[in-house]
């Protein structure tokens, strides 16, 4: 990652005016680079597909993504030396912070 991927001066600029992001040179540098996100969020169906499920937008697919996520992930529990870690960071910290 560098500065001319980041992109944070044409951002700046497309989001103050036009908001058009293909109309940049820099858009196009990267998309003929192959440099794309494709979102799970975004619509990738046809317009009669879209109507027909219902419309729903980014926001409305985000948010049944994350509550599906909310609702299945399951966080492994910390191995034995990762505790042990943790105990002595705190430990540490405690003893820093309690003068």
């Amino acid at each position: 990652m560098d500065t001319d991927a980041l992109a944070v001066d044409v951002i700046a600029s497309v989001m103050g005016n036009s908001r058009n992001f293909l109309g940049q040179k820099h858009t196009m540098k990267f998309l003929k680079s192959g440099e794309t996100f494709m979102t799970r969020s975004a619509e990738r169906g046809s317009w009669e597909s879209w109507l027909s499920s219902g419309k729903s937008g980014l926001v409305e697919r985000a948010q049944v993504e994350a509550e599906r996520f909310l609702r299945e992930h399951h966080v492994p529990p910390l191995e034995d030396i990762q505790k042990r870690e943790l105990d002595q960071l705190m430990s540490a910290a405690q003893k820093e912070l309690v003068k």
